[in-house]
């Protein structure tokens, strides 16, 4: 995305934390509070293996701050914004009207999501992927309409930060 940006002079909306920023923060409590339902939900496993500590502060650090900026500025930044102004098309439903080019983008962030099979069940991940669309048509929605990309990356982290901290400080909780 950033060789995209600089080197081809492909231009996508960034924004900046002073521009139409009052959506996202909406989404990214939404965003943790659904994570928090997950967790009275679906409690943690009895027995989970923990890396040493050190490790774990650097994978929630990486998840935190380069998971979910590198996603958004690849799907939502180059992905949709290319897409969309290359198909013209739109979607209406009952008043929404939805570029052909997000939804597109937004079933290829969840299909992204596959790499994840790596180390998960078919099962957990097939579930991340089928909400990964679904929060990428979200997310993809609301940057059609604000173009602010900082908005569109804190709330992923934010939301990537809390569904990871928040098994893991019940579990603590849990087993302490």
């Amino acid at each position: 995305a950033l060789a995209w940006f600089f080197f081809f002079r492909r231009r996508f909306p960034i924004g900046g934390l002073r521009q139409h920023m009052r959506s996202w923060y909406v989404l990214g409590l939404v965003l943790v509070m659904a994570n928090l339902g997950e967790v009275f939900v679906s409690p943690p496993a009895a027995h989970l293996r923990l890396p040493p500590a050190p490790t774990l502060v650097a994978q929630l650090v990486f998840a935190a701050l380069v998971v979910g900026p590198t996603e958004e500025l690849l799907f939502r930044g180059l992905v949709q914004t290319s897409l969309n102004a290359s198909i013209s098309a739109r979607l209406a439903f009952r008043g929404w009207s939805v570029a052909v080019g997000t939804i597109v983008a937004a079933v290829l962030f969840g299909l992204f999501h596959l790499v994840n099979l790596t180390y998960q069940s078919f099962a957990t991940t097939a579930q991340q992927v089928a909400t990964s669309v679904v929060i990428g048509l979200v997310f993809g929605l609301l940057y059609d309409r604000t173009r602010n990309l900082v908005g569109a990356s804190l709330a992923h982290s934010l939301a990537d930060l809390s569904g990871t901290t928040l098994p893991l400080l019940a579990y603590a909780l849990a087993h302490a």
